[in-house]
């Protein structure tokens, strides 16, 4: 799934870097972090039925994926452009979801996926999935990227509400756990989703009554 050989990945990332120093691994992290954060919407989607779904050839090509495809993506890109680079996972608590997510898929973010460059002699870590203009409409901090200190997720938003807590460390990657993360998925969404599918169509059935 992180097909950096791909042709796609290695003509999109000379376009990139193209004019940078070829031994400047930091700010060539930099420039791939900022290009995935911001030129690929931040969107969920819940087709993961296929390792395909989830490529980073899948992503540049459909411009959005949510944090595990954008992950990958910039993974792609990292090693392609000669950085070492993996993905990390843990499992998040956004306290300023909304009423009907929740409803529809809990209040946790199981396998949140972020990328690990190895940069200076050191893992640093960077997530790229809200993109600045998501961030800017929610109030979120904007996760920026120095290619020295972590850029993830705060603990706070904006305006000082709880926004995002790190409840689970599920461990960094050199390849894609695609059954790991797809079972856990279905064991924690599922339930979610059955009951919310269960509830539409009640109410659907309710109106439809109330109609005849």
């Amino acid at each position: 799934m992180i097909n950096w050989k791909n042709p796609i990945i290695l003509n999109e990332l000379s376009k990139i870097i193209k004019n940078m120093p070829e031994n400047d691994d930091v700010q060539k992290a930099i420039k791939l972090f900022y290009y995935v954060r911001d030129n690929f919407k931040y969107k969920v989607t819940l087709n993961f039925s296929s390792p395909n779904s989830l490529k980073a050839t899948t992503t540049l090509k459909q411009g959005y994926g949510h944090c595990v495809r954008k992950a990958i993506l910039l993974t792609a890109f990292g090693r392609a452009a000669g950085i070492p680079t993996r993905l990390h996972f843990v499992d998040l608590k956004n306290h300023l979801l909304r009423p009907e997510w929740i409803e529809k898929l809990g209040e946790e973010i199981i396998y949140h996926g972020y990328v690990e460059f190895y940069l200076n002699g050191k893992w640093v870590k960077a997530s790229p999935a809200y993109d600045k203009e998501l961030c800017i409409k929610h109030n979120y901090y904007i996760t920026e990227f120095n290619g020295k200190d972590d850029a993830l997720f705060t603990s706070l938003d904006l305006s000082g509400n709880n926004f995002m807590d790190y409840i689970k460390d599920r461990g960094t990657f050199a390849k894609v756990p695609y059954i790991r993360i797809v079972s856990t998925w279905f064991k924690y969404y599922a339930p979610y989703i059955l009951k919310y599918r269960k509830k539409n169509r009640k109410t659907q059935k309710t109106q439809n009554s109330k109609k005849n």
